[in-house]
């Protein structure tokens, strides 16, 4: 079991491959999730894809680049490549964020390792399958939501056994560089067939003999919340979603999302509760599948008893006994919400049918229900969004924190960097009143080198232009954070930093677009790198929007016995 060699790589590279040479103003675009702007947290997939190649025989290591670059700032990276010799890598392209990473990256592995096939998948990846085998250091592209079977079928053709013709879902060359669409034919109608990923997690630290490298994202050492996957696929038709139902469609073949069991989601939360006290998050709307699916897996989760902080997500309104469920079943319950805008016609737009009275409602039965933290998030760059509209959000956060208290947390950020390919906004961008300005792999690649995040927007409405979305985030940010000194969620300290860090990232703004301003190339280059020491100082202050969305441990972060027992089969 221990100290095996790979047989298949899975590596997960940074949003850019120099993001610690280049100069770059830290965005607010990875405000409201766990990573950094290097966006290392790789997709909860890697673990299932590595449980389900090892169940068949092909041993699979995962390789987390981005966050070894970001622990290590001197790591000598093609050094480290050159170490690693499996059968294959493959490479996740989930985020579009992660374009030029993933193509840096390959093209590297490719000068290293001329030999060795480089596989690439994910919802990006999909959109631009076709985009991608231009690339000549991509091999091959497996295309949809779901590629454990495709990435298995493709690992026994390298091995010798079996056709490139018979794996479903696969993009390749065929002789003479000619392209290759193999049927889009694997879309699992249920997710069943999932295994034990923590488990396989925990037994590969030890086995591959690398306890870095598998690590979720920047700080998961010293605060290790985890993710159990529900379904794959969407039950809404968000107009600015990838994951939407017609976008999945349209990209993934999928027709409708595909659960997991009750008895495997519960299984997972059991697992985890025994190893570590740190937050659950459940990925996904438990109510998609149904009323009864979610009650009985409230049921099911219940019964191993979690004191950990349990987080669940709301795509839209819920009845009131699912939340009096959740009180009654759990010490510790959280919730997220994602209403958009304060204004209920541009939530319509965005295809979320639900009014302010019906968000007050469910916020007002969860807060009684016993919920310990209720997130409620707000975006910056929707179409029919002016500036007032954005500041008549943040006065409705007002509004909310006034009527709930602090166990209400309201965010705010922009739609950004990207619309994401094959959701209804990319497809009928004229409908909506946006203007795509980045559509190719290579835009969007070149994009993520900017010293300004609005550089890297890749859209405008009719109502704002990238300027105005980049100057209201600001102007919406600083507001809502005196707004949360003031209520009682952010100390007078903690406040007064955050308003530092945010004008100062103001400061550091206009200083990149007067050199940008500047006719001569060396001299602007000359000048970016002036600004470099600035711009580190404002990414070690990164960890502050991110603070405001943790949620407390409640014991110790990992329960090293029971880790043990774990690995050697005894829980």
């Amino acid at each position: 079991m221990f100290f095996a060699k790979p047989e298949l790589v899975l590596l997960h590279p940074p949003s850019v491959y120099d993001f610690r040479k280049i100069t770059t103003v830290p965005s607010p675009i990875s405000d409201l999730v766990p990573s950094t702007p290097a966006f290392e947290l790789y997709p909860i997939g890697f673990t299932f894809l590595g449980e389900y190649l090892e169940r068949n025989g092909i041993n699979t290591r995962i390789v987390n680049l981005a966050q070894r670059m970001l622990e290590d700032e001197g790591l000598d990276v093609p050094s480290f490549l050159s170490k690693l010799r499996p059968r294959a890598f493959g490479l996740d392209f989930h985020w579009l964020t992660n374009a030029q990473g993933v193509l840096e990256v390959s093209r590297m592995l490719k000068e290293i390792h001329p030999d060795i096939p480089i596989i690439v998948g994910g919802y990006s990846a999909t959109f631009f399958h076709r985009e991608m085998m231009r690339y000549p250091q991509i091999d091959y592209v497996i295309r949809g939501d779901s590629a454990e079977e495709p990435l298995l079928k493709t690992m026994e053709v390298l091995r010798g056994a079996g056709s490139l013709e018979d794996v479903p879902n696969l993009t390749y060359r065929g002789p003479g560089g000619s392209l290759r669409e193999n049927p889009l034919s694997y879309v699992p109608a249920s997710l069943e067939y999932l295994g034990d990923n923590y488990r396989y997690a925990i037994r590969s630290v030890f086995k591959y003999h690398d306890w870095k490298s598998p690590r979720a994202f920047w700080n998961w050492w010293s605060y290790p919340i985890t993710m159990v996957l529900t379904c794959r696929g969407c039950t809404r038709d968000c107009g600015f979603c990838g994951g939407s139902s017609s976008a999945l469609l349209e990209l993934c073949g999928r027709r409708q999302p595909a659960f997991r069991p009750p008895e495997k989601i519960a299984y997972d939360v059991s697992l985890i509760s025994k190893f570590t006290s740190a937050p659950i998050f459940l990925v996904g709307d438990l109510l998609q599948g149904g009323k009864d699916y979610a009650m009985n897996t409230i049921e099911l989760m219940s019964q191993a008893d979690p004191k950990n902080h349990l987080v669940f997500e709301l795509f839209s309104p819920a009845p009131r006994d699912f939340f009096d469920r959740l009180g009654s079943s759990f010490d510790n319950f959280d919730l997220q919400i994602s209403p958009d805008s304060h204004d209920p016609e541009i939530r319509e737009l965005l295809g979320k049918s639900y009014d302010n009275e019906e968000l007050e409602r469910n916020i007002a039965w969860a807060l009684e229900a016993g919920c310990k933290k209720l997130d409620v998030f707000f975006m910056i760059g929707l179409p029919g969004q002016t500036r007032d509209s954005v500041l008549e959000t943040v006065d409705y956060c007002a509004h909310l924190l006034r009527k709930f208290g602090p166990r209400l947390n309201p965010f705010v950020g922009p739609l950004a960097p990207f619309i994401d390919p094959g959701c209804a906004f990319w497809r009928q961008p004229e409908r909506y009143g946006i203007r795509l300005i980045h559509r190719t792999l290579e835009d969007y690649a070149q994009a993520a080198l900017s010293p300004h995040w609005r550089d890297m927007l890749g859209y405008e409405t009719r109502w704002m232009s990238r300027q105005e979305i980049v100057d209201v985030t600001y102007e919406a940010l600083l507001e809502l954070n005196a707004l949360k000194h003031k209520n009682g969620i952010l100390s007078p300290q903690r406040a007064a930093l955050n308003e530092r860090r945010l004008r100062d990232t103001i400061s550091l703004l206009k200083l990149v677009d007067d050199i940008l301003a500047m006719p001569d190339a060396d001299m602007r280059r000359r000048e970016l790198e002036k600004l470099d020491g600035e711009c580190r100082k404002l990414r070690r202050r990164l960890y502050l929007p991110k603070e405001e969305l943790m949620w407390p441990l409640t014991g110790a972060r990992f329960r090293k016995l029971n880790i043990l027992r774990i690995l050697m089969g005894g829980i």
